[in-house]
């Protein structure tokens, strides 16, 4: 998970203008903003308008000189930068701030990539104030490989909602990228409200703040988010609680839930002390989570210091193959249930530290490699490795936390079973057909061995597995895993 950490610092280094000229842009503003017309600084408002798109190009600064916005009203941004040279968006005054970006039924060809998003302010009255850096509404576009940081959304009745990110009625994806040191009344990271299915994959989510609920994460009613894959580490939630995540949509009127695979959830902190608040990894308010092969780890809170349940029995939290280790909480270190109101949790196949009812479940130290440098894998001989449902299988295409094939016959005994917690040991990605951890050329060789003769790549290559040539996830290794194998190779 340190990859795209890395990738961005060193986008920071390299991120410099070549231009010696500058251009105030408001407004109205479609076409394509030139690396050679960069920097550009916003003095008012600016907009795409309707049907008409806006390009920007690898490398420009996007400067407000003031407390504007750059909004997308049906039109389309696209705004990709490069990995070695990244699109800008900032103020000139970090201490005002400024209103960030807002894509307002935009248009869902609409692109985030490589860009830094930082010091944008969400403040004022409801619905406005919602929204640190970047806010998406009825519309579904992609955000990946950004880095969003520094951002706010808050008001004095605590409307405001994801301070790094916050969609609205939208299925967009949002995915690998870092979303760091941002403040919102909820959702200090993200928060996904009102309807839709957004994905939220692979990004590094680590020391939000959220002044009500949801330090790194909230899923308000009526949503029903997609969690796979990330690093939700270090945030801090008062008010309700939920020092990583709260999940608040409200299944019980909506059927509205949550579903949480293959994350990390570690070194978070809950800390209201009062009635019905906690929660130090997740708290789970009214709502049917669905956890997952989740690693929920090192939480503190008051009460409830892994997970708390605050539900009707209909609305039960299911937990499976998780695990759930060394939290803290003067009431339920590992898991609380809220007993008001008859709160339940189903759990099975997980590792709950003190155990817990249910079909196998185990009380054992997980053996994580260094939890002190925030690394949660498994180490050899741990009880976690293949002890997860028998009768699990995998979604096409799901994967654990480093990326890697989500069931693997991690203790070499001849049984494909699912580990518990987020990753899967020993296991190897999709496309690393010689099984050295990197996918590069070197795999190419391999792969046509796998493709066009099964028995001789199983001679060449008797540690692998022939399926890791499976790029499309179909179950077959077969000519339509060529395309997706050669953009594993070239893709930015």
């Amino acid at each position: 998970m340190k990859t795209l950490w890395h990738a961005m610092a060193v986008a920071l280094l390299l991120a410099v203008t070549t231009s010696t000229r500058a251009t105030d842009v408001s407004g109205d503003q479609s076409g394509t903003w030139t690396l050679a017309g960069s920097p550009y600084y916003l003095v008012g408002d600016v907009r795409v308008p309707p049907a008409q798109k806006l390009v920007i190009e690898p490398g420009v600064e996007v400067i407000a000189r003031g407390y504007y916005k750059l909004s997308v009203e049906q039109g389309v941004l696209e705004a990709v930068g490069r990995k070695d040279r990244p699109i800008w968006f900032t103020a000139e005054n970090t201490t005002e701030g400024w209103r960030g970006l807002r894509l307002l039924a935009a248009d869902d060809r609409s692109e985030l990539r490589y860009c830094f998003v930082w010091y944008a302010k969400g403040t004022g009255a409801y619905p406005e104030v919602r929204g640190g850096g970047v806010y998406i509404k009825d519309c579904s576009p992609t955000v990946r490989y950004c880095d969003l940081r520094y951002n706010y959304s808050h008001n004095a009745n605590y409307n405001g909602a994801g301070g790094g990110i916050a969609t609205e009625s939208s299925s967009a994806l949002i995915a690998y990228n870092y979303i760091c040191d941002n403040q919102a009344d909820s959702g200090g990271g993200v928060c996904c409200m009102e309807y839709g299915s957004p994905r939220l994959v692979g990004n590094i989510v680590r020391e939000n703040t959220a002044f009500y609920a949801g330090g790194g994460m909230y899923f308000g009613a009526r949503s029903s988010p997609i969690v796979e894959r990330n690093a939700i580490l270090r945030n801090v939630s008062a008010g309700w609680g939920g020092g990583g995540v709260n999940s608040w949509t409200s299944y019980i009127y909506y059927g509205t839930y949550a579903t949480l695979r293959s994350n990390l959830i570690a070194q978070n902190r809950a800390t209201g002390g009062g009635d019905a608040q906690g929660g130090g990894g997740i708290y789970c308010r009214y709502d049917r989570v669905v956890l997952m092969g989740n690693t929920i780890a090192d939480n503190q809170a008051v009460t409830g210091g892994g997970i708390y349940a605050l539900n009707y029995p209909a609305q039960a939290p299911i937990v499976q193959n998780t695990i759930v280790w060394g939290n803290t909480a003067t009431t339920g270190p590992q898991i609380y249930t809220y007993s008001s109101t008859g709160s339940e949790i189903h759990v099975t196949y997980s590792d709950v530290q003190g155990g817990w009812p249910g079909v196998g479940n185990i009380d054992s130290d997980p053996r994580f490699t260094n939890p002190a440098s925030l690394e949660y894998q498994l180490l050899p001989f741990s009880l976690c490795i293949d002890a997860g449902d028998p009768a699990f299988v995998a979604q096409p295409g799901e994967l654990d936390l480093d990326g890697q094939r989500r069931v693997w016959d991690g203790d070499a005994n001849g049984s494909w079973l699912v580990d518990l917690g987020a990753d899967e040991y020993g296991s190897y990605a999709y496309g690393d057909l010689n099984c050295d951890f990197a996918i590069d050329f070197g795999d190419i060789n391999p792969f046509v061995l796998a493709l066009t003769n099964a028995a001789g790549y199983a001679a060449a290559y008797p540690h692998c597995d022939r399926l890791n040539a499976d790029i499309n996830a179909d179950g077959v290794v077969d000519f339509g895993d060529i395309n997706p194998f050669v953009r594993l190779l070239t893709q930015p």
